[in-house]
This record gives structure tokens, sequence and C-alpha cells, in this order.
């Protein structure tokens, strides 16, 4: 397309100004919610470029409208830091003790900003609209829903995230079409007994036996309840019961998550967690409480959409920059639920890092950045001018 030698020209020249962007915001780690300094400083850049923006709670919407009438594009940031301490060294470090942008946030947050002062220097040949959206929380309760009741999402015909790929090349794109992160449950399970003397085990019912005998029959679900070509994950991540060595425990709580990618699945095992449990427990004289409580919906990526991202980065970065992801993360994303309200895709920048995310050690390669900008410029232009080809 004729628009990407200028877009991706207008990313590079803007490096400087984007890497000063992402260093101020990693400086302000602020967990979801709470992010009124990282707000304000977005807010501040909106300003300085000129576009007109909304906040809601602690996120920014942004809007550029072109010169020309179209459709609506939108752009989507998370803004969120998480609860770790920074142990990176690095000049930049965070300035909030306990506090972390350890999952790229703050690279996402600035790659936005730059797309914004890109497209604001073009928007006279926009023919439509780009929304920006700044979002909240997506590491916690979820920022997505709360920004799309406020109408972020209203009159959108595509969506387009990323997210920054620990331990990738620098720069390089990648996704998939269909299931691309899972939808997320957490569970709550009550092992209950009957307290006696640890000499004694039939004057009481263990708990505790019960526990684990719940852990080790959950895995079947995954193993031998649905097809092995199938995804899920039951993880119990935290265990609590007893108070002595010589008593029968007459309650342990347990708390975990199931992960899966598709609805059928997840309704299955909503289903059968509770009957498994209960019946567990009942079989050895006990009793278990289940609850389950909703989190995040699996995120799906539209198909045509997906292939979008695919072409728009082999067109600016060449074939070897571009990859097909063959299979889905079990980690959550709350962009799904925008997914949810237009087509769209979101989409891995690798950024070299040489540790995961979530790792008091993690930081990014700064050249992911300008690459970002490009892609995200790039599609926001590529699909308006498609509405309007297609009138």
């Amino acid at each position: 397309m004729e628009n990407d030698a200028r877009i991706l020209d207008a990313a590079n020249a803007l490096a400087a100004w984007t890497r000063e962007a992402r260093r101020a915001l990693h400086r302000m780690p602020e967990l979801g919610f709470e992010e009124y300094k990282t707000q304000a400083y977005i807010l501040g850049r909106l300003d300085e470029i000129g576009v007109p923006h909304t906040t809601e709670r602690t996120g920014v919407i942004g809007v550029i409208h072109g010169g020309r009438p179209g459709g609506t594009v939108a752009l989507r940031a998370d803004i969120d830091g998480l609860p770790i301490r920074e142990e990176t060294g690095l000049p930049y470090a965070s300035e909030h003790p306990g506090r972390m942008h350890a999952c790229g946030h703050d690279a996402h947050a600035a790659i936005l900003l730059g797309v914004a002062r890109l497209l604001w220097d073009m928007r006279e040949t926009l023919p439509g609209t780009v929304r920006l959206l700044f979002q909240p929380a997506e590491e916690t309760i979820g920022g997505a829903e709360p920004l799309i009741a406020a109408g972020a999402m209203d009159g959108v015909d595509a969506v387009y995230g990323l997210h920054v790929a620990a331990q990738a090349p620098t720069g390089r794109i990648a996704t998939r079409p269909g299931p691309m992160y899972a939808a997320t449950d957490e569970l709550f399970i009550d092992a209950l007994g009957k307290s006696g003397h640890g000499a004694h085990p039939r004057s009481g019912v263990d708990a505790i036996a019960i526990a684990a005998q719940i852990i080790t029959a959950l895995q079947t679900l995954v193993s031998r309840e649905i097809e092995a070509t199938e995804s899920a994950v039951v993880t119990i991540g935290s265990i609590n019961g007893g108070t002595a060595c010589n008593i029968l425990c007459d309650e342990v709580k347990l708390v975990g998550t199931l992960r899966t990618l598709v609805s059928q699945t997840r309704e299955q095992f909503c289903r059968r967690i509770p009957e498994l449990c209960e019946g567990i427990a009942r079989a050895m004289g006990g009793d278990a409480r289940v609850r389950i409580r909703h989190s995040y919906s699996a995120c799906v990526n539209d198909a045509d959409e997906a292939g979008r991202v695919l072409r728009t980065a082999e067109r600016l970065f060449g074939q070897a920059q571009t990859w097909m992801l063959r299979e889905s993360s079990m980690g959550a994303e709350d962009f799904a639920y925008y997914l949810q309200r237009a087509p769209g895709a979101i989409y891995h920048l690798g950024c070299g890092s040489d540790v995961s995310v979530h790792n008091e050690r993690f930081t990014i390669d700064e050249d992911c950045l300008p690459v970002g900008v490009a892609m995200q410029a790039a599609l926001a232009v590529e699909y308006l001018l498609k509405i309007e080809r297609e009138g």
C-alpha cells in the first residue's frame, strides 16, 4: 500500500519520542484502577499532540477524526502494572516500591501514544475515525468492560491490539485466527470433614484426605473427559487447612483456576467440577462446597483480521518477521470483550527479552516500539481505506 512507506518512516522518526514515553511510564507503574499518574501522563501527551479525549475511571479514550467521512477503527493499549518488586537495575526503573511494569503495558501505552501522534499528523487524509483506547486494569478484574460500557466500542467497525512477546525476536509479529487466549474461571472449593483424634481416625472424617482425592481427580477431567486434541487446564494454587499434627482436619480450602478455549468445554467443566468434588467428599463421609467465579472469556481473533495483521506485517517488515502461531495461549486477556463487539485481532510483538513477563527482571528491547507504532497505524489506515473502497 502507498501509505506503508509513509507510516514506516514516520514511526521510525518517532522512535526517540516513543522511547521517552515508555521510560516515563515505566517509572510510574500502578495497579488496576489506580493508574492516576499514568492517566495524567497520557492526558498530557494527548493534549500536547492536540488529540481530543474523554476519561472513564482511570482509562482514556482519544479520538482522531479524519478529513473524510468513513468507518471507525479502535486501537487498544492496556496501561496497568503488577505487584512485583523490580530488579532490572535500569536507570528508569520503577519509582513505586513493590510495583512494576513486568508485563510490558508501559510499552503498549507508549506505542499507542506514538500512533496518536503519527495519525494526528496525517488526519486530513484519513477516511474515518480512529479511537484510541488506553485501558486500565487488564491484570486484575478487567478494565475492558467498563470502557465498553462507557461507549468505547460504539460504532466501531474493527479493533486491534498488541502484546509484547517475551523471548521472541525483536519486532516479530505473530498471531493466529480463532482462539488466541483462554477463558479463565476461579475455583473456590471447601472440602468438609469432622474433627477427631489423629490416633483414632475412625473418630472423624479427614478433610485433608478428601482434598487430596479431589486434587488428583480434577486432573482426570482434562485427561479423560475432553478430546486429546482440545485444551484445558485445571490448577489448584492454594491449599489451607488443619490446626495441629494430631488432629483430623475438618475443613480444607482449595483455590485454583480453570482455563478453557471453547465455550462447550467451559460449560462442561463448570458443571463437572462441582459434581466431582461433591461426589468424592460424600463417598468419603464428608461434603464439599464449590463456588466458581467467572473471569475473562476466551479471546477469539476474527480469521480475516488475523490474516490482515500477518499481511500487514509482511508488507512492512518482510516474511522473516511474520509468524503464524500454531497454538493458543492458556493465558487470559480481556481484549476478548472488544472482539465480542467488533471483528478484529490481537497479536504478539516480539520484544527480545531474556526472561518471561511477570518476572522481576523483565524488560524489553526498545527497538520493538516503532514496529508496534507502524503496525497499529497501518492496520487502522488500511481498514478505513477498505471501508471507503467498499462504499
